[in-house]
């Protein structure tokens, strides 16, 4: 598979300077999958990352829901038990 990216001036240059730190000894092409596999790893560490904090954040506010439908059903049971 062949990936072409498209850069602008100054991501262009960016990236230039960047590959100036490229080992020697390593090819420009293993070089340029280190980079990208590099990324996507960092991509979906983070992505990762945001699915378990918004699953932990819903799973909070399920638990504070029920702990609300707790109490309301409490208060129910002591309104009905005054009436009675």
């Amino acid at each position: 598979m062949k990936i072409q990216i498209k850069f602008s001036k100054d991501e262009a240059e960016g990236f230039k300077n960047f590959c100036m730190i490229k080992p020697p000894e390593l090819e420009e092409e293993v070089f340029y999958k280190q980079i990208f596999f590099a990324g996507c790893n960092a991509m979906t560490n983070e992505i990762t990352s945001l699915v378990e904090a918004h699953k932990q954040s819903q799973e909070a506010e399920s638990g504070e829901a029920s702990v609300q439908e707790t109490s309301e059903e409490v208060n129910q049971v002591a309104d009905a038990t005054e009436k009675e």
